[in-house]
């Protein structure tokens, strides 16, 4: 920021992704989608659809680095025990899509693999692929869904962990529709924390700030940034849970200790679990300093 310039200013002329990026973007994956589709008509399992999660599906997007989820719904997987038996497969069959598609070689570059996804580079912004099964659809509500999670037979944190992908929809349900008001913070908080390195999930940033917007009226940008500071210098003490109409968080938030920031689309998923939260709180008392 330049030293008269205001928060709103800043956001619009540098942060947020200008019409022909999120356009150029979208095009170059909507291109893709196209072509897996094709391609894994081929294959022992074909695509039912994609969904773009992450910060372009969310658009939430900090301009120049997008994060980007595609997340890949199979025909014939049919349940998560299924998923996980064949996941590895999928994964190599992926990966042998992406290599042979002639329009991202030479742009697209493998990072890793992990067992549960491909992450990739594409001109140098990351994208996430990850295969999934539409637990939704089979079990009908999100409530018949958290069953099934409960009674996983490694335990419920495990089936957390294995059904969280395949509810990607339920966090852009819940993210998607808010308002670009509590969004432009958003994304300020996203550029805060890329360049003080922190490793907190962009998911996670979302929902704190939409936490912290709650109950503030009206919503300007220094307020919500600065209230999110103060959320995060406190980081240990979090107690961040949401009530819709997938679950009551009361039921299970009563059995946490903080910090928790729960996933709305998935109550067993503490989704700030494992930040270094002394580096967070240290570097939001830092921010507030300089406010």
């Amino acid at each position: 920021m330049g030293p008269r310039e205001t928060l709103d200013y800043f956001h619009q002329h540098s942060v947020v992704p200008t019409d022909s990026e999120t356009r150029k973007r979208n095009e170059d994956i909507d291109a893709f989608v196209r072509f897996l589709h094709i391609d894994f008509g081929r294959k022992p399992h074909t695509v039912a659809k994609v969904v773009k999660s992450g910060s372009l599906g969310k658009g939430t997007a900090v301009r120049g680095s997008p994060d980007i989820d595609l997340v890949v719904f199979l025909n014939g997987i049919t349940s998560i025990e299924n998923l996980v038996d064949k996941r590895k497969e999928l994964l190599e069959t992926l990966e042998e899509t992406v290599s042979s598609y002639g329009p991202w070689r030479g742009r697209i570059k493998l990072e890793k693999r992990t067992p549960f996804f491909l992450c990739y580079t594409l001109d140098g912004q990351e994208v996430d692929i990850l295969p999934a099964c539409d637990v939704l659809a089979r079990e009908g509500s999100p409530s018949n869904v958290y069953r099934k999670m409960a009674s996983y037979p490694k335990g419920k944190e495990k089936g957390a962990q294995q059904y969280s992908v395949s509810l990607a929809p339920l966090q852009i349900e819940f993210v998607k529709p808010v308002a670009e008001d509590v969004k432009r913070v958003i994304r300020l908080v996203k550029l805060w924390k890329q360049e003080k390195g922190l490793k907190i999930p962009s998911y996670t940033v979302e929902l704190i700030t939409i936490h912290a917007s709650r109950g503030m009226s009206p919503v300007t940008t220094n307020a919500l940034f600065k209230e999110v500071m103060l959320l995060l210098q406190d980081c240990r003490s979090l107690r961040i849970a949401f009530n819709t109409h997938n679950y009551n968080s009361s039921d299970y938030a009563r059995l946490l200790s903080p910090p928790y920031v729960l996933d709305p689309a998935n109550p067993y998923m503490n989704t700030i679990y494992g930040v270094d939260e002394a580096a967070v709180s240290r570097e939001a008392a830092n921010t507030l300093r300089c406010l």
